[in-house]
């Protein structure tokens, strides 16, 4: 299914995390050139200011329009992803490269399920109102993130 133009952003956020998922497994499995504590930093720093701010997003706009159109169980697998990849971040004790491995592979999951599940119910569902709200707050984050 062709991506709707008014998810493109989210969906570029979701590239980016995927670059981000691949550092991270390699890490975690000793490969490449970087140390697994650069890869973390790089973790810590991108979470910070792009992945948490992407999962406020949809939390507030898209998953309520999600449970509107009664898609709840798609809404609670996606919370509960958001959720696990937050407490990896911040605060699961353990090997770092045991960390990385999780994360990455919970978040390349949790963005291929959006990507494959969840965003083609979006387009199927939501209305046109909404869409356009989420696309706009997509675009405020977007110039939000450039001016910091």
């Amino acid at each position: 299914m062709k991506r709707d133009r008014r998810l493109w952003l989210l969906s570029d956020d979701h590239h980016a995390a995927l670059v981000l998922a691949r550092h991270a497994t390699r890490a975690g499995a000793g490969e490449g050139s970087r140390s697994a504590q650069e890869v973390w930093a790089e973790v810590m720093t991108r979470f910070e200011q792009e992945l948490n701010a992407h999962f406020e997003l949809e939390e507030r706009l898209l998953l309520p329009a999600v449970e509107r159109v009664g898609e709840s169980a798609l809404a609670e697998r996606t919370r509960d992803e958001h959720a696990q990849l937050r407490r990896l971040v911040t605060g699961v004790p353990g090997p770092l490269e045991t960390r990385l491995s999780e994360f990455g592979a919970l978040l390349r999951d949790h963005v291929r399920f959006e990507e494959r599940v969840l965003f083609p119910a979006v387009q199927e569902r939501l209305g046109q109102e909404t869409l356009e709200a989420i696309a706009d707050a997509s675009q405020r984050l977007r110039s939000d993130r450039a001016l910091s």
